[in-house]
């Protein structure tokens, strides 16, 4: 998104409206933005500097980290801000900044739901779904395969 500075009013100029999915230049594969980001900005003049402030939305199409559904997520950021000195540029472009806000507030493991069960570690069935037939095993399988380790004591 760009603004034209000479056009911002003394008294600033709300902008408001949506940029392309395209505009976050994201290839995850667990990660995806497929609608348009929504904006509702104020841009003002505060001496020789531009200051923007207000909200963006869009929804991100997620995988859940524990089972691997694919599930749509909200992001919201309440409060973007963004200030820069004018040095006579005509415009000012916030695109970089507007993504980077948008990247930081989505989590750093996705979960479908607070309650996720995830997937059998055996059988790799959806727990969600209902339970496997699989024995639960003993101990902590982080370990496990140093259980069967043979060591030659001296």
């Amino acid at each position: 998104m760009k603004i034209n500075v000479k056009c911002i009013p003394p008294d600033g100029e709300t902008l408001a409206g949506s940029d392309p999915s395209s505009i976050m230049e994201l290839e995850e594969p667990d990660t995806r933005f497929e609608h348009d980001v929504e904006y509702e900005l104020l841009a003002q003049l505060q001496g020789n500097a531009l200051l923007v402030t207000g909200q963006l939305r869009t929804p991100a199409t997620l995988r859940c980290s524990r089972c691997l559904r694919v599930f749509d997520f909200p992001v919201r950021v309440d409060q973007f801000v963004f200030h820069q000195e004018l040095h006579g540029e005509d415009f000012v472009d916030l695109t970089t900044n507007m993504r980077e806000d948008i990247i930081l507030e989505l989590p750093q493991r996705a979960l479908c739901a607070e309650g996720c069960k995830g997937l059998c570690p055996h059988c790799g069935k959806d727990l969600n779904k209902g339970s496997c037939r699989c024995k639960p095993s003993e101990g902590d399988l982080r370990w496990h395969a140093l259980d069967n380790l043979k060591l030659k004591l001296k």
